[in-house]
């Protein structure tokens, strides 16, 4: 994934019940020397996901953050990354 690609990227993913959601990948970013990205659900305006981007030998995986905690702390970080932009 590049961090300076401009085009959209749209990917299929099974969530949690076993359903098809599309998700559109709109941001990357580091954090505590990890990759994540940030994606929106486009069969759903207000869902967003963020993913740990894991390098594996088959190519790279969305891993799901599954700590509340975790997850929050990330929010903040994009929060921040977004405040900076505006700028």
């Amino acid at each position: 994934m590049n961090e300076n690609n401009q085009n959209p990227l749209v990917v299929e993913m099974t969530d949690e019940n076993g359903k098809k959601v599309k998700v559109e990948i709109v941001r990357l970013f580091k954090d505590n020397n990890k990759d994540y990205v940030v994606a929106n659900d486009l069969s759903n305006d207000s869902d967003a996901y963020i993913f740990e981007v894991k390098t594996t030998e088959k190519g790279d995986e969305l891993v799901s953050i599954d700590s509340l905690s975790e997850f929050n702390r990330l929010c903040s970080v994009v929060e921040e990354i977004e405040k900076q932009e505006e700028m």
